[in-house]
Order: structure tokens, then C-alpha cells, then sequence
């Protein structure tokens, strides 16, 4: 959870230095869903994160030097400088890269989930959803055949209150998509919150190895509230300062649990692994313009 802060702080800066183009997107409140989810796969599993899940990545073995090679655009950074910010995956580590129209992912996993059943491999697929994605079509179709193949495949819906800035009673009826999801498709679906870093993980742990066990798919929905607004144009002024007052800081929230030694010797080491990951980044080469058609053409045979 703090490597996840502790970069997008530092990213931030970066961004408003100049020196990250596009766009900066980040889960200020919501690390404690992404570090249980990528916490409680194995190895062999898959997950598909979205823009506000960079502790999943860490979480499954991604680098932070990685990280902010792809941030910075350089060209041996996991998209080779095509791309920034969170459009990234390293499949080597079981992550899938992000794909921009949020909701395309459900398909996809239910695609990956399918093969394991398929062959009879005890792994799981894993992919987050928001509010938004349930006006997207490709989400009720594979959530539809996840159900109808009963394949091993975990739905983690992080409910922080909003699609961009519509309000989810804006766009809903129904807001608790845990009752969506076991209504609409005989899912199993549990309702937990999103601040609270252990209660997260139990939860999507035990759905994770419900699903392992050949139950079928699984969805935990984790109420929780976006910190920032969509990206960095957008100041979430819309957002009511009663609802935010709700909702604690899960980062603190943990750390109020251990010995003040131990939580001061993990934030020591997290500036450290930071500084180093930003460090090795920083001196890793710009792309080569040669090699910009590299990955997008197939060979022919």
C-alpha cells in the first residue's frame, strides 16, 4: 500500500515538472484493494488491474523501476516508450496491461479463466471493475458467461462512489452491485469495506480459492472512496466534503494496528526502494526511434 502512495506522490511531482507526458491518474484510498487482490493470487494466476491498482503490480513481482520506466517513457520500460502512465502489464508476472475503455477487461479474463478450466489448471483470473464499467455491455456479457461456463474467475469492484463525476444513484438504481452481480447472474457476491486493508484481503482471499477450488466465479464488492478526482484536470469539487468524512485513510488505518518501530522501518523502506526504483529508471535510455514499428507488425510467414 505505500510503495502505491509513496510512487504516485512521486509521480506527481514528476508530472508537474513536465517530465510525464499525458495524463496522471492515481488510488489515492483504494491501495488497500489493490494490494489484497495482487496479495492473494499465486503464482500461475492472472490479474488484469485498472488505472488505481499499482499495488497489484507490485504485489505480483512488477518492479518499481519498471513502473517508472514506463512513466517516463523510456525505452526498455514494459511498453518500450509507446506508452505512459498506467497502460501497462508485464505478462511474465501474470498482469495483464490495462486496456483504456474500462469494463474490455471482463471478457478478457473470463477469456483466461476459460482456458484454465479448459486444461484442467488450478489457476485463477482476476480483474477489477467500478461503478462505470456496469454501463458497459462487455461486462454484463462476461459476467454472463463466467457464470453460465462457471469458470474460476474473481470480480473485485472497487465502489468508490462515482463513474469520472456522475454519482452512482445518478446511474443506477441499485448501487450495491454485490446484489447486482448474485441477482443478475447467481454470482456469489460479498459486500465489504474498502478502507479496511485486512477485511479486503480475507475476503478476496477466500473468493480467490473458492474459485481455485472449481466453485465458480466469484465478486467481492469494496466500498471505498476515490481520494483525488479521475486524473490530474479533474479537482473532484464535486464530491461532498460529509462523504468524504466518512471514509478513513486505509494506510493509516493498518498502520494504527502495528508497533510504531515496525510501521517507521517499512516507511524507511519503502523511500528507499522508491528512490532507487526512480534512480534506475532516470538513467535507463530514451526510446530508439528505429525500433517504433517493433511489436506492431506481424511478421509474415
Amino acid at each position: 500500500m505505500l510503495l502505491q502512495r509513496t510512487f504516485e506522490e512521486r509521480t506527481w511531482t514528476l508530472y508537474r515538472q513536465g517530465r510525464i507526458s499525458g495524463s496522471m491518474y492515481d488510488g489515492l484510498g483504494q491501495e488497500a484493494v489493490a494490494a489484497a487482490a495482487g496479495l492473494a493470487l499465486e503464482d500461475g494466476d492472472v490479474v488484469a488491474p485498472l488505472n488505481r491498482e499499482l499495488a497489484t503490480h507490485f504485489a505480483r513481482g512488477v518492479t518499481v523501476a519498471d513502473a517508472f520506466r514506463n512513466f517516463l517513457g523510456r525505452g526498455d520500460g514494459p511498453t518500450f516508450g509507446r506508452d505512459g502512465n498506467m497502460h501497462f502489464g508485464v505478462p511474465a508476472r501474470g498482469v495483464f496491461p490495462l486496456v483504456s475503455m474500462l469494463g474490455n477487461l471482463c471478457p478478457v479474463v473470463v477469456g483466461a479463466a476459460l482456458a484454465f478450466k479448459r486444461r484442467g489448471e488450478p489457476h485463477v483470473a482476476l480483474t477489477f471493475l467500478g461503478e462505470g464499467a456496469f454501463s458497459v455491455g462487455d461486462v454484463h456479457e462476461g459476467l454472463n458467461l463466467a457464470g453460465v461456463w462457471q469458470v474460476p474467475a474473481v470480480f473485485v469492484l472497487q465502489s468508490n462512489g462515482y463513474s469520472y463525476s456522475t454519482p452512482s444513484s445518478a446511474q443506477m438504481v441499485n448501487t450495491n452491485l454485490a446484489e447486482r452481480i448474485q441477482g443478475g447472474w447467481s454470482i456469489p457476491a460479498v459486500r465489504v469495506d474498502g478502507t479496511d486493508a485486512m477485511v479486503a484481503f480475507g475476503a478476496i482471499k477466500a473468493a480467490v480459492e473458492r474459485a481455485r477450488a472449481g466453485e465458480g466465479p466469484q465478486a467481492v464488492e469494496c466500498v471505498t472512496l476515490r481520494g483525488h478526482g479521475h486524473a490530474a484536470h479533474d479537482d473532484a469539487s464535486y464530491v461532498p466534503a460529509e462523504l468524504r468524512a466518512l471514509f478513513a485513510d486505509p494506510i493509516e488505518r493498518l498502520e494504527s494496528q502495528l508497533d510504531s518501530q515496525e510501521a517507521d522501518a517499512i516507511r524507511r523502506s519503502v523511500v528507499e526502494e522508491i528512490s532507487a526504483g526512480l534512480a534506475e529508471a532516470e538513467a535507463s535510455p530514451a526510446p530508439d526511434p528505429a525500433a517504433m514499428e517493433h511489436g506492431i507488425y506481424a511478421r509474415p510467414l
